[in-house]
């Protein structure tokens, strides 16, 4: 009896693994695109969960150093670095390099094509210029990632042949490293949600450095784009902090600079304030890129507001039926808000643009009336005393050839910062744009001879492409590069100096397919 028991209990027993069994195996398929473990059913969960991180952990082989760097990174933001195939999305410069390499001589997959047109064949296959709401755009760290595996998971399943990197993606705000601590964590946490998507952790430098002096008689701002970092690392850190607290120190002195002059003008103690052009100016905020013409634009807007918008009766008439302050601070209070959902970057306009179209929107009166209300005012001998001698007392902040105050980077300086990071490489961001202050086609050409020469010199090792496929430029810049010498130019120069040809949206807004 008990024989037979214990009999009909194995084949219970059996039948049960094989119902357990077929049911795991039915559902591992269907399994595979879960996000995470929490989507998986108990009774199949560890089996479907283990293979997929196995899965994870066998496509990190191909890239042991990539495999070190993604250690480092969990060690160094506290987590386990035993689980670095939790992060495989993430990918260090040895796979990026390899895919670089793939797509060099192939601007199709850098664009999203015209109405989209490569968006929708997902023939578009890189963005690795993003920002988020970390500096100057517009989706958090979260939204970026999650539009991106979405787009990632659509390619890997329509198209077998892309699944070794269906959707690669740069995180790169400007001047900070916060995104890309947070996207460490976040794809830590889902590693199966992100596994279709490949990740770059970078960062986009402004920098300072004297290009062609004798064409352009002034630094160049010249953005750097570093793949491959490491946000926790102490050197790094360091850097990024002592560039800001740089900034910050510069900042105090162009507001104590202009409080002084406007009181020479207007008798006015302390009437401009640090921090209120920081909430006014979100790159003040976060002191991130160059500090002068945000706050520039500050002292023209509070000189306007004060003397001009809040001296005119009809404005003011306006602004009190619609409840809008009007005394100065109360009233530029109120333009930011006005302006955030506009711009969540607060990148607020010079006054005869950025008033008008505040006060026409707020009130009943017209654009065109306020425009020239403002203009007028503007153009009066006490309102255009104060902003000329404010422009022309700050301006000895201004970055020089040979600069007074030291606060911004130059290649050297940023090369020097970055000693600790072995695996990161450098690139110059978006190239054409830096041949603005030049009028002469073949100017721009001398031009970007000695920019790419002093790039090559300044970070040495560690410069390794160019985004030559930009897709951003502005019409005039956009007729320059689409032009058949200049692209034969681009693509000597990349060659001359051993760099890779890359590509991106410059992403600002809420399309991760545009700027």
């Amino acid at each position: 009896m008990k024989i037979q028991q214990i009999n009909n209990t194995n084949i219970n027993i059996s039948n049960f693994r094989r119902n357990i069994s077929f049911t795991s195996m039915t559902t591992a398929t269907h399994l595979l695109d879960s996000p995470d473990r929490s989507a998986l059913p108990n009774y199949g969960e560890s089996l479907v969960y283990m293979q997929q991180m196995d899965k994870l952990k066998n496509e990190t082989k191909a890239y042991p150093k990539d495999v070190e760097y993604r250690k480092t990174l969990l060690a160094n933001a506290g987590l386990n670095p035993e689980n670095q195939h939790k992060i495989r999305s993430i990918i260090g410069t040895q796979e990026l390099k390899e895919i670089m390499k793939e797509f060099n001589d192939n601007e199709t997959v850098y664009s999203s094509g015209e109405n989209f047109s490569n968006v929708a064949s997902r023939d578009m296959r890189a963005n690795l210029h993003m920002h988020t709401i970390a500096s100057d755009g517009s989706l958090s760290i979260q939204e970026l990632l999650d539009n991106a595996v979405e787009y990632a998971d659509k390619v890997a399943k329509e198209n077998p042949n892309a699944k070794k990197a269906p959707f690669i993606v740069g995180i790169t705000d400007h001047d900070t490293t916060e995104s890309v601590q947070e996207a460490i964590k976040i794809i830590s946490e889902k590693p199966l949600k992100y596994k279709n998507l490949r990740v770059v952790l970078g960062v986009e430098m402004t920098t300072y450095n004297n290009i062609a002096p004798d064409l352009v008689h002034k630094p160049t701002n010249t953005h750097v784009l570093v793949y491959g970092i490491d946000p926790n690392e102490e050197t790094f850190k360091a850097f990024i902090d002592g560039t800001k607290a740089k900034k910050r120190n510069i900042e105090n002195l162009m507001v104590n600079t202009a409080n002084k002059t406007y009181k020479e003008v207007y008798g006015k103690d302390t009437f401009f304030s640090l921090p209120q052009a920081k909430v006014q100016y979100n790159q003040l905020n976060k002191d991130i890129v160059g500090i002068y013409n945000n706050l520039d634009g500050y002292f023209q807007n509070k000189i306007a507001v004060e003397n001009v918008v809040l001296k005119n009766e009809t404005i003011t008439q306006a602004l009190k039926k619609h409840d809008i302050p009007t005394d100065t601070d109360g009233f530029m209070d109120k333009m930011r808000e006005f302006r955030f959902p506009i711009d969540r970057n607060n990148k607020i306009p010079k006054p005869e643009e950025g008033l008008p179209e505040f006060i026409s929107a707020c009130t009943d009166l017209d654009k065109e009336t306020v425009t020239n209300i403002i203009t007028d005012g503007l153009k009066e001998e006490k309102v255009s005393k104060a902003t000329e001698l404010v422009k022309q007392n700050i301006s000895e902040y201004k970055v020089t050839l040979n600069p007074k105050y030291d606060y911004m980077p130059t290649f050297e300086t940023l090369y020097g910062g970055l000693k600790g990071q072995k695996q990161t490489i450098m690139g110059i961001a978006h190239p054409i744009d830096t041949t603005s202050p030049v009028k002469n086609n073949e100017d721009k050409y001398t031009f970007l001879e000695d920019l790419y020469s002093k790039f090559k010199k300044g970070c040495k090792e560690k410069a390794k492409f160019s985004e030559v496929y930009y897709q951003s430029y502005k019409p005039e810049r956009k007729e320059f590069k689409e032009n058949p010498v200049t692209q034969k130019f681009m693509d000597g120069i990349s060659k001359l100096y051993k760099l890779f040809k890359t590509g991106s949206q410059d992403t600002h807004g809420l399309n991760i397919f545009k700027r």
